[in-house]
């Protein structure tokens, strides 16, 4: 078997847990967006539970359409709509298209900045790989300016190489054609590549590439770190 010499990592539910993200996001978006639009904070923060549901399935159904022209231009185009959508809901005017990129980038980016990740022993696992020569890349469905702020909000954004996001590959993830992208990009060897995933779909596109997989299983009351060093634990017994 092959020595292992590269982990991809996803980001939602191994790096970070979105049920302690989702009300700080809410909150945080309260705080930013009346300094640009006006109105009141906790409408905007209830605002965005519908907008952003409403985003993720938009999100998961272009990720299982026919392949885009340009993921990138796909984000950029919906994160407009979010925040349009929360526009008519606390009854402010839609700004002109160039000043919503604006606003609804620099939104998402006051939020990224603000966040408690806090996942200290999930950092020091990840210095620990580092260190022992392991290269890490993070593997995501996400949005590539999306990644990198969380991972500077961690201060991990320096033990990763390449930060994937969906955009930045072209490529949804969504089939095994991700994780082929990927290899290409990296030139590794998939026989010495290990993804971290809470996903089984995700391990099992990564399988049919030649990919060995660890799923990060969450357990009722379980801490959320807890969960994802048992699978870097697993990890372990291929070093």
């Amino acid at each position: 078997m092959a020595k292992i010499a590269t982990l991809f990592i996803d980001k939602g539910g191994v790096l970070v847990n979105n049920k302690v993200l989702s009300p700080q996001y809410r909150r945080l978006l309260g705080e930013f967006l009346p300094t640009e639009l006006g109105g009141d904070r906790d409408a905007w923060a209830n605002a965005n539970v519908g907008a952003g549901a409403r985003a993720f399935a938009r999100y998961q159904e272009a990720s299982l359409a026919p392949p885009s022209p340009s993921v990138h231009g796909w984000f950029v185009e919906d994160v407009r709509r979010w925040l349009y959508e929360m526009c008519d809901e606390v009854g402010r005017t839609r700004p002109p298209q160039a000043q919503a990129d604006r606003i609804a980038n620099a939104a998402h980016d006051y939020v990224r900045r603000r966040v408690d990740i806090g996942a200290p022993r999930i950092v020091r696992r990840l210095q620990d790989l580092r260190k022992r020569g392991l290269t890490l890349h993070v593997a995501s469905g996400d949005q590539h300016s999306d990644l990198v702020g969380y991972l500077d909000t961690m201060g991990t954004r320096e033990l990763f190489d390449r930060v994937y996001g969906s955009d930045l590959l072209n490529v949804w993830k969504s089939s095994a054609a991700y994780y082929r992208a990927i290899l290409a990009d990296t030139r590794t060897d998939a026989s010495t590549a290990v993804v971290v995933d809470d996903s089984e779909r995700a391990i099992g596109w990564a399988a049919e590439c030649g990919l060995r997989g660890v799923v990060v299983r969450h357990l009722d009351d379980e801490p959320f770190e807890t969960s994802v060093l048992r699978a870097f634990d697993e990890v372990e017994q291929w070093l």
